[in-house]
């Protein structure tokens, strides 16, 4: 095993970071060992919830493995604190509207003449240039903005944003990624630099074919709610109990299905044997595959296309899927404590190192049970008493 408890061992970031791209990218930081300090306002809003013993959920479920500083940036001696802290950070992550860092004094060209080696990652809604780089933004504004949303939801039906905030979570992961590519670059070159990143670009960037289809064929790709454009069958269809997936991309899969569903004659049937006819015939075979899945229970139908090799699965609720046991084999649940929250179960990391042990080993550390006591800032700063903020793993020093 190597040292530390993963590859980000040794690193320290700061965070100043807030709603959820920011905040995700640094707790992936911090999962794999970093030492993440997030910087708290000392006027932070009043958050609304739901709460667990008074505890925010949301911080709860972004916060973990991070200690925190409360510091006002806008006053100099926090200021001062801060760029204490810089001297030995290795990341800065920080998710204002352009401009607000160097407002504030704290620009990169300030950070860098700190630390050269720091590794600068601005994250918003647009980025640093363009005609858009002053708006501020959010999730579903960044999914309507970026198409995301007119690709998503039912042909005949209104533009629907995702079940989940898509566009902060594919900026989460490319800022993560940033961090990961540029402190290697430092590596090689011995210097940290400027990392913008937009969350339009982002999500853009994401939706796959979508973009190409659009310059090549000069029109709008349509809305095809849970169907495929080109693969047939694709798609959900109903059973005693829910829905099943059923997904059909070559010819091999549809043949194994027509096994599945004891009608080997719709092999050789000119309608359904290659897959322009079936797109052509896409009702009369959903029509078909519904016969069979709507007479039997969601784990009859997984039974039988499972042992024909078909690529299929349940539609689950949440409470199913935390209970799977291929999420639990995977330690993708994880029972975390918190010195107000107390005990409660979240999401654990997807990321499985064999160097190092899974978060299972250090996630009680990691959200936040370390002992009460004194942050010591970095550079010899004051030593200041530490008490607890209302997010996950969080230590805070008080005072300005």
């Amino acid at each position: 095993m190597a040292e530390g408890y993963g590859p980000f061992s040794g690193i320290t970031v700061l965070d100043l970071t807030q709603f959820l791209s920011g905040p995700m990218a640094t707790m992936i930081m911090a999962d794999l060992g970093a030492d993440v300090i997030k910087i708290e306002r000392p006027d932070r809003p009043k958050a609304s919830g739901p709460f667990l013993n008074g505890e925010r959920v949301y911080d709860l479920s972004i916060q973990r493995s991070k200690k925190s500083v409360t510091l006002n940036l806008k006053a100099e001696q926090d200021k001062q604190v801060f760029l204490r802290l810089v001297q030995k950070a290795d990341v800065v992550v920080e998710n204002f509207k352009p401009g607000t860092m160097e407002r504030m004094g704290l620009g990169y060209d300030v950070i860098s003449s700190v630390n050269p080696r720091v590794v600068f990652l601005a994250v918003s809604g647009f980025g640093y240039t363009g005609p858009y780089s002053s708006r501020g933004a959010l999730d579903m504004v960044i999914q309507g903005i970026s198409g995301l949303m007119s690709l998503t939801g039912e042909p005949d039906g209104p533009a629907m944003r995702c079940g989940t905030s898509a566009s902060d979570v594919f900026t989460a992961l490319y800022t993560f990624g940033a961090a990961a590519a540029a402190l290697y670059d430092r590596e090689k070159t011995g210097k940290g630099q400027f990392v913008d990143i937009a969350m339009l670009d982002s999500t853009f960037s994401c939706l796959e074919n979508a973009v190409i289809n659009t310059f090549v064929f000069g029109k709008n790709p349509q809305r095809v709610g849970n169907s495929h454009p080109t693969s047939v069958p694709f798609g959900t269809f109903p059973t005693l109990d829910g829905e099943i997936i059923i997904t059909c991309s070559r010819d091999p899969a549809f043949y194994s299905l027509c096994r599945a569903l004891g009608r080997e004659d719709m092999i050789q049937d000119p309608r359904f044997s290659a897959a322009e006819g079936r797109r052509q015939h896409k009702a009369e075979l959903t029509e078909e595959i519904s016969r069979f899945t709507s007479a039997r229970t969601m784990a009859e139908c997984e039974d039988i296309l499972n042992a024909h090799g078909v690529p299929n699965s349940r539609i689950n609720t949440m409470m199913m899927i935390c209970a799977d046991p291929q999420i639990r084999a995977r330690n993708m649940v994880v029972e975390v404590e918190h010195p107000v929250a107390g005990k409660y179960k979240m999401a654990g990391s997807p990321l499985k190192f064999s160097n190092y042990p899974d978060s299972r080993s250090h996630a009680g550390a990691a959200y936040g049970s370390g002992a009460p006591g004194v942050h010591r800032h970095a550079g010899g700063g004051d030593q200041r008493p530490v008490g607890r903020s209302g997010a996950a793993g969080k230590e805070i020093v008080s005072g300005g």
